[in-house]
């Protein structure tokens, strides 16, 4: 993903969380930077900061790079492959399937797991965009994703939260 692609995914997933964090808290914060540490900073009308780390789920390794054009490996041609594959009992049938139960809820934690070691100071929420072609519903997994979770150091004090890939729903995490 190239820096253009990425700030203008960033924008986006920020605009869409605020749009419905906004409604649901009663704030009213609004973008005014773009930057790398952390991605965006917002402030609301009484100039109060609030700041967006973001990251993206994929159901399996290179979903987004696929997503984006990158790679092949969720093409038809793909599927095909594996098929064949499985035919032949080099693979298993399971080994392309997700599972928010799952595979999904495992890749999530780890990325979530990755982000828990870094710290951009108070008033920092992570916002994690649903990229998944399904449109899961993080609710029924909430309660093992937070088991899952090592939260002895939580940088998030404004919570970590999903948007869904349409930036319709949220879901709040911690």
């Amino acid at each position: 993903m190239n820096e253009t692609e990425k700030r203008k995914i960033e924008k986006a997933t920020a605009e869409g969380f605020l749009t419905l964090y906004n409604k649901k808290m009663g704030t009213s914060y609004k973008i005014v930077e773009h930057s790398d540490s952390p991605d965006i900073r917002c402030l609301d009308s009484n100039d109060n900061e609030l700041k967006l780390e973001l990251l993206m789920t994929e159901d399996r390794p290179d979903d987004i790079k696929a997503a984006l054009g990158r790679s092949n490996h969720r093409s038809l041609e793909a599927l095909g492959a594996h098929l064949k594959r499985v035919e032949a009992g080099q693979e298993s049938v399971f080994e392309r399937v997700s599972c928010l139960e799952g595979n999904v809820s495992t890749m999530l934690v780890g990325r979530i797991q990755a982000k828990l070691k870094k710290d951009y100071g108070p008033n920092t929420a992570l916002v994690i965009r649903d990229t998944s072609g399904v449109d899961w519903d993080w609710d029924f997994v909430m309660d093992d994703i937070k088991s899952q979770l090592n939260l002895s150091r939580n940088p998030y004090d404004k919570g970590i939260w999903i948007i869904s890939r349409f930036r319709d729903r949220l879901f709040h995490i911690i």
